[in-house]
């Protein structure tokens, strides 16, 4: 009605709005973002040069702090490297692996997860690892696996070494799968979860020691064998994951 007021009777918050406020991105973050479209479009290929950093300030009418913020950016994340000298610069590149885990391994540390949500992508991921690498290993591989066990035998006497050989065998077990995301992946997370255990917890006593030793060999033999299913239901097994085996269409029959 005419002459109604807008804000009425809202008591001590008459005359305001309830929104929240905006968030605007950082410029090295939008200026980074360009850039990372281009190269992974295919607009900037491997190999290609970006303009200097003089050029880019200019071009962009950023600060050369945002500049050089937006370039470290892609520099960690694989996209970029940069090289020093005459014939320097930043140049395109592809990401790799260890780049990828390094990424991932940054932001999990950053996000500090529970350790209940590690443990569950262990246990969703490292059986299918498991499967594949009983499907895909070579003889390297199963010589890698072989070799952590008879190490891992031997390092009953120092707890240290005995958890790092533990460590060893999954990251092997996950590179023997082939897949590069899955290895990576797994690797990033494994090691953030064994940041949150202390030596004890992730020894326990000598029988869980021996027990541990145990389903490794037992794993190891379902690789060597080619068996991904039991290779997929004794991992899912030792990592405490709910008994389900493997899917019909995905890991049975074998």
């Amino acid at each position: 009605m005419p002459g109604t007021p807008i804000f009425q009777d809202m008591g001590e918050e008459s005359g305001r709005l309830d929104i929240e406020a905006v968030k605007v991105p950082r410029p090295a973050d939008v200026f980074a973002e360009t850039i990372r479209d281009k190269i992974i479009s295919g607009e900037f290929p491997v190999g290609t040069q970006l303009p200097p950093e003089r050029q880019l300030v200019e071009d962009s009418g950023l600060a050369r702090s945002v500049v050089r913020d937006a370039l470290g950016q892609l520099q960690r994340q694989g996209l970029i490297v940069v090289k020093t000298g005459r014939r320097g610069g930043s140049i395109v590149s592809r990401p790799t692996a260890s780049a990828f885990m390094s990424s991932v391994a940054l932001h999990l540390e950053g996000w500090a997860p529970s350790t209940e949500m590690l443990v569950e992508a262990r246990r969703v991921i490292e059986p299918w690892c498991a499967y594949f690498a009983a499907e895909r290993r070579t003889n390297d591989d199963l010589a890698e696996l072989t070799s952590i066990n008879d190490r891992t035998v031997e390092a009953f006497e120092s707890s240290r070494d005995f958890v790092d050989c533990k460590i060893q065998w999954h990251s092997a077990v996950s590179k023997a799968s082939h897949n590069e995301v899955l290895s990576t992946f797994i690797e990033a997370v494994s090691r953030a979860a064994y940041r949150q255990f202390d030596e004890d917890t992730l020894l326990g006593d000598d029988a869980a020691m021996k027990h541990s030793l145990s389903a490794h060999t037992e794993i190891t033999n379902a690789i060597a064998n080619r068996q991904p299913s039991v290779a997929f239901r004794l991992m899912a097994t030792h990592l405490g994951a709910p008994a389900i085996g493997a899917s019909s269409d995905g890991a049975g029959g074998q």
